[in-house]
């Protein structure tokens, strides 16, 4: 991995500097990384997904642990750079954001994601990623109670379809100081695994639920469900049978009543898988 004097040295040759509004602050720390990289279970046989790899310090570590790994990295400078690095290895590098990479096969993900499509990332890997077992991001620290919330202003849709599909665990705290440039904020990282039970066109389905229920967060749940042209009366009474009132807000719910919701419109035929 590079060091602070060598991550100034690159920028200096390619005439740039380190973009901190694009999260772009590198890992200098080796045991940061080394915590990071075995807090992923990975075989040698395991498809590995690296999203956003900048200066590969997490790179040079996965490709000692499996023979399959992919890094997706949209900045062009730094796909250069791990071209270049790793160009006697079997990585297979990808120059595309990580929202429109369309290879879904993966079972194991790991990246440290930039803070302004956090939670945008880890919904397109819960929607597509039905092969997924575990994963391993680091994010800053108040994005992770966001991510975590459930209930209030923050609880969304995120929420519900990670505590359907994940159990989610903060693993460690990464000090500022471990970056270069160092950012203003800590860091955490935390992992995802995959629940067994947990069935992946069900998440798709109380996924669409949950958008319609958050679509207008001021309204009642009755008012947003009527999106999907209920009988108005037949709305009322499933409603009611769920032991809710036609007042309540999407904020107010939680995954075991959205479940219920669920099936209650599956019966009824208002949804479909």
């Amino acid at each position: 991995m590079l060091t602070k004097d060598e991550i100034k040295d690159f920028f200096i040759l390619e005439s740039s500097h380190a973009k901190r509004e694009l999260g772009q602050n590198f890992l200098i720390s080796k045991n940061v990384v080394l915590d990071i990289v075995n807090s992923l279970e990975i075989n040698k046989n395991d498809k590995v997904l690296e999203i956003g790899p900048g200066l590969g310090s997490l790179t040079e570590e996965l490709l000692l642990r499996t023979n399959n790994l992919t890094v997706v990295e949209y900045d062009h400078k730094f796909v250069n750079f791990l071209t270049k690095n790793f160009e006697n290895s079997s990585i297979n590098i990808v120059k595309s954001n990580i929202l429109h990479f369309k290879d879904y096969s993966f079972s194991k993900i790991i990246g440290n994601l930039p803070y302004y499509i956090t939670s945008d990332i880890i919904e397109y890997i819960l929607l597509n990623y039905k092969d997924l077992k575990e994963g391993v991001f680091m994010v800053q620290k108040e994005c992770l109670d966001r991510i975590m919330a459930k209930f209030g202003k923050d609880f969304n849709v995120l929420n519900i379809l990670l505590d359907y599909r994940t159990n989610i665990k903060k693993l460690f705290i990464v000090k500022r100081n471990n970056f270069f440039p160092e950012p203003n904020v800590d860091s955490i990282v935390f992992k995802i695994n995959v629940k067994e039970n947990s069935s992946y066109e069900d998440s798709l389905l109380i996924y669409k639920v949950s958008t319609i229920l958050f679509k207008n967060r001021r309204k009642t749940i009755y008012n947003n469900l009527k999106v999907l042209n209920i009988d108005d009366e037949t709305l009322k009474n499933l409603i009611n049978s769920l032991n809710l009132k036609l007042t309540t807000r999407a904020e107010e719910l939680n995954l075991k009543i959205i479940e219920k919701l669920v099936n209650e419109l599956l019966k009824i035929g208002a949804i479909t898988y």
